[in-house]
């Protein structure tokens, strides 16, 4: 009789054990990735320290769990290298939705004048490429 008190106090704790962790926040989880930019705007023309905006336009993704994260941009010589990176999230159960970037803007000052070569990273390898003049 004893023996079988022990087993099912055992039983009883594991199954306890079990729908604590089961019921339990889950971590959140999140992975970084570039976004494929369809098209930007910018002006043809800008003067040397006077801010400006760039605008990107593409799709984040196909689910609710998706979303626009940052831009990582680099400046080299006459080359601007911007990279537009988006965040999936897997805690939570992702609705069905399109996510888009929808002109999400990047606000840009550059001090000398000259001509640019704005360039955007696409998750392929390739890029987007435009030039914009500094004056």
């Amino acid at each position: 009789m004893k023996t079988y008190r022990i087993q099912f106090l055992l039983i009883g704790a594991f199954a306890i054990c079990f729908i604590a962790v089961s019921c339990a926040n889950k971590i959140s989880s999140y992975d970084d990735f570039v976004i494929k930019v369809d098209s930007i705007h910018l002006p043809v023309t800008v003067a040397a320290d006077s801010s400006f905006d760039i605008e990107f336009y593409g799709t984040v993704g196909f689910n609710g769990c998706v979303s626009f994260k940052t831009f990582d941009r680099t400046v080299r010589n006459n080359e601007i290298t911007i990279k537009t990176i988006g965040t999936y999230s897997n805690s939570q159960v992702c609705p069905t939705v399109m996510v888009y970037l929808d002109g999400q803007k990047l606000n840009m000052t550059i001090p000398f004048p000259g001509v640019y070569n704005v360039k955007v990273v696409q998750p392929t390898g390739g890029s987007l490429s435009r030039q914009i003049t500094v004056r």
